[in-house]
């Protein structure tokens, strides 16, 4: 009934999974990153990046809750929109910490 974090942590590190698991956080962080640099450079506009959000949050949680139906979890094709799932939502929270990193493009 309790929390066994050592049970948990010795599933995560042992499991087979663990190579995606760490593959997965470092492009998650990479994208996550990266948008706000690029808007701190000014490459894209305030709108293009709330855009950015709305589409990448909604494609995710609809790939999210197909990857979680009966027919579709533990299959290959699960364990690819969950992937993909992860980096939209990534993406999405990128877009959002780049409207407060967002600079005007230099004039000229």
């Amino acid at each position: 009934m309790f929390f066994e974090f050592p049970a948990l942590l010795s599933a995560v590190l042992g499991g087979p999974q663990f190579p995606l698991v760490i593959s997965l956080t470092v492009a998650c962080a990479v994208v996550l990153v990266t948008i706000p640099i690029c808007a701190s450079r000014g490459k894209l506009h305030v709108p293009g990046y709330v855009g950015l959000a709305f589409l990448a949050f909604a494609i995710g949680l609809l790939l999210g809750r197909i990857a979680g139906t009966r027919a579709v979890a533990g299959t290959i094709a699960g364990v690819l929109l969950s992937i993909v799932f992860f980096l939209l939502i990534a993406t999405a929270l990128g877009s959002v910490l780049a409207l407060f990193f967002y600079r005007h493009p230099p004039e000229g």
